[in-house]
């Protein structure tokens, strides 16, 4: 957006074009935000794209950052010594974004899409090898194209993928959960709410999600972390070095942003159906 007021020592006056994050509250024809949440949006971009991206190159770095392969070169995970980083929803806003940031970090880059409309795109985002769950069981693929297992795993889907995500890793590999889109409902009907038996299934769908004792974990020496970048508004310092990261990236040309697909104010719960039905 154009800031309208700033003060003397945000480093911006009205008129700039920025972007940033709010944390919540972004529903709206003008916000208040603190500085410390916004870049100058390069003129290279559009207001459309500045919006698409803190949210999902944010969850992106974070992601990569627990799994250890950024910002510090990663250690043992080049293509040369046969392991790999997993990648979920990979022609997604977050998932192309990490294929893209995993390769800066010359990681091997194995993504699983949802149709065969998606393979070219998560290639384009620089996925070495492309699984179509929709044409083959993806764990089985997923195991044939890293035969020494996963450094690391990158998984949103919740109770659909996560225990065979865990089964993939290697020795000191690490699953990365920031997302259950496999547990949430994708139709409400028509109706505006949720069924009784939308209900049911999704309680029992956490009935069935996997746990991971410690002792396992010690005993295979995995680790599984977990987050909600939602919840950071209290973290300065770390949202300030992604932003100042993917401004960096995106300025100079290194970091490609997803197409995005516009929705008018009034037509946000059509936006929300789009991405609760997995073909954005």
């Amino acid at each position: 957006g154009v800031v309208e007021v700033a003060g003397s020592d945000s480093g911006f006056k009205p008129g700039d074009r920025v972007f940033g994050c709010t944390l919540f509250g972004g529903y709206s024809s003008r916000v208040v935000t603190s500085g410390r949440l916004l870049m100058h949006l390069p003129e290279n971009l559009s207001f459309q794209q500045g919006a698409s991206l803190p949210a999902a190159a944010g969850t992106a770095l974070h992601a990569t950052c627990l799994a250890g392969l950024w910002p510090q070169a990663p250690l043992g995970n080049s293509p040369d010594a046969g392991y790999s980083a997993l990648v979920h929803s990979a022609a997604g806003g977050v998932g192309s974004l990490l294929c893209q940031v995993l390769k800066l970090q010359g990681v091997r880059v194995v993504g699983v899409v949802g149709s065969g409309k998606k393979v070219d795109a998560c290639k384009k985002a620089g996925a070495d090898v492309v699984i179509d769950k929709s044409a083959e069981d993806w764990a089985v693929a997923a195991k044939s194209a890293a035969s020494k297992g996963y450094s690391a795993i990158f998984d949103a889907n919740g109770v659909s993928s996560l225990g065979d995500s865990y089964r993939l890793l290697s020795c000191n590999g690490r699953l990365v959960v920031y997302g259950f889109h496999s547990n949430l409902p994708k139709v409400d009907g028509g109706l505006g709410m949720l069924s009784p038996w939308t209900w049911f299934l999704m309680a029992l769908d956490l009935l069935r999600m996997p746990r991971f004792d410690p002792m396992a974990l010690t005993l295979d020496s995995k680790s599984v972390l977990g987050f909600n970048l939602s919840f950071f508004s209290e973290e300065h310092k770390l949202v300030e070095r992604y932003m100042e990261q993917m401004g960096e990236w995106v300025s100079n040309g290194k970091l490609t942003i997803p197409p995005v697909q516009e929705f008018r104010f009034e037509d946000t719960r059509e936006a929300h159906a789009a991405l609760q039905s997995g073909r954005t």
